[in-house]
């Protein structure tokens, strides 16, 4: 009888064993690297992770049992380590940590002190520099890299006088001191930098008041200008100069041409069929209605049709809206002025009340069903007001 033959192999029978890798050489290292940093033994740092780890804590307890001035001399070091890896709050934390061990090495609390004076220098902890400082040399007067390190805040900080005392207190103690004579300079150079921003700032504040003052009397000329400030309620800091009626919260002001003599003012002009407005920032008082519009109407609008623009500088009129000092909306007029009218001429009308500041007029297309229904509105108004008068005086 015939020995039985194997069965022939199925192409889709399932391969046994592994299969093959596809993670890379490098991939594997890091893996590996990896896998030991969790290993507390070969922990490039402990970590601060409040989670329980049995073996960090042993490492932990193993390293509380060495010496105080061991532990805080490790300390030291991996503080040095960090600072130099320019991680300056970690190194901070370690100096810090080492600070907490009691010994009786000053020259290593001084060394800790003046090294996280160094490591918040870099973080810009201005007052804490000053305060390891200050501790450092309690122990030790005569530490020059404290005094150093005090006169950088010191400067840092603008306490040029403290910055100059630190320098000459170092130079006494070490007089060829390099460092300390480069930072003496460096003193004296801020101080001669901050005084020259100092007169910078009270020259600018003096011209803006002598502005002020030139410009109160330029209005007070033009004794026809009426302004309404109820609008502009928000109070002025204490100590701020005494608001005057042109004047408000916002950087559009009123200004005087020193040159001409002609005021400069800030003026919106307003589209209320299509909800925009233009703002003219200095608008001369010598000038027209229609010398502004021309430039402003220049070219149509974008919210105007471009094939048939109804804002063109011939197709449109000019008003203003008329309120007493104090009034209402209700009490509002629409007052049509001639394009052909100069700006002072306008705000010097008694008509016209200047409101915060910053005058305004309304332009309207001349032909447009808008323009009518917008007039009678005001028309109405008026009507309604006239009509209540009578009443209220029978």
């Amino acid at each position: 009888m015939p020995a039985e033959e194997e069965p022939a192999a199925s192409t889709n029978a399932p391969v046994l064993g592994p299969a093959p890798s596809t993670v890379t050489q490098e991939e594997r290292t890091q893996k590996l690297l990896e896998d030991l940093e969790k290993i507390p033994l070969f922990m490039a740092h402990l970590p601060d992770s409040d989670e329980p780890n049995l073996a960090v804590e042993a490492l932990r307890s193993l390293a509380s049992d060495e010496p105080p001035l061991e532990v805080a001399t490790n300390l030291k070091a991996e503080g040095n380590d960090s600072f130099k890896r320019g991680k300056f709050a970690e190194a901070a934390q370690y100096y810090t940590k080492a600070l907490d061990y009691d010994h009786d090495d000053k020259p290593l609390k001084v060394a800790l002190l003046i090294n996280r004076a160094a490591a918040n220098l870099e973080l810009q902890n201005f007052g804490m520099v000053l305060r390891d400082c200050a501790d450092a040399l309690r122990i030790r007067p005569n530490t020059v890299k404290a005094l150093f390190r005090s006169a950088k805040a010191c400067v840092a900080l603008e306490k040029f006088e403290e910055a100059r005392e630190c320098c000459k207190w170092g130079l006494n103690i070490e007089p060829e001191n390099k460092e300390l004579a480069a930072m003496q300079a460096q003193v004296e150079e801020a101080v001669a930098k901050h005084e020259r921003r100092a007169r910078e700032r009270e020259e600018r504040s003096r011209q803006k008041e002598l502005a002020r003052e030139q410009l109160k009397k330029a209005i007070e000329i033009r004794s026809g200008l009426a302004f309404d400030t109820s609008s502009n309620k928000k109070k002025r800091p204490e100590g701020s100069p005494v608001s005057y009626p042109w004047e408000n919260d916002s950087e559009r002001q009123v200004e005087l041409d020193r040159d001409t003599g002609h005021l400069l003012w800030p003026v919106f002009f307003l589209y209320p069929e299509s909800k925009e407005s233009d703002f003219v920032e200095r608008f001369d008082e010598s000038l027209t209605l229609r010398d502004m519009l021309a430039e402003v109407l220049a070219e149509p609008p974008h919210w105007d049709s471009r094939q048939h623009p109804k804002y063109t500088l011939d197709a449109v009129d000019t008003f203003f809206l008329s309120r007493p000092v104090g009034g209402f909306d209700e009490d509002e007029r629409l007052v049509k002025v001639s394009m052909d009218a100069r700006l002072g001429v306008i705000l010097n009308s008694e008509k016209y009340v200047i409101r915060d500041g910053i005058p305004s007029f309304i332009v309207l297309p001349r032909s447009d069903p808008f323009v009518s229904q917008f007039i009678e509105r005001y028309r109405k108004l008026r009507q309604t007001r006239e009509a209540g008068t009578k009443i209220t005086s029978s």
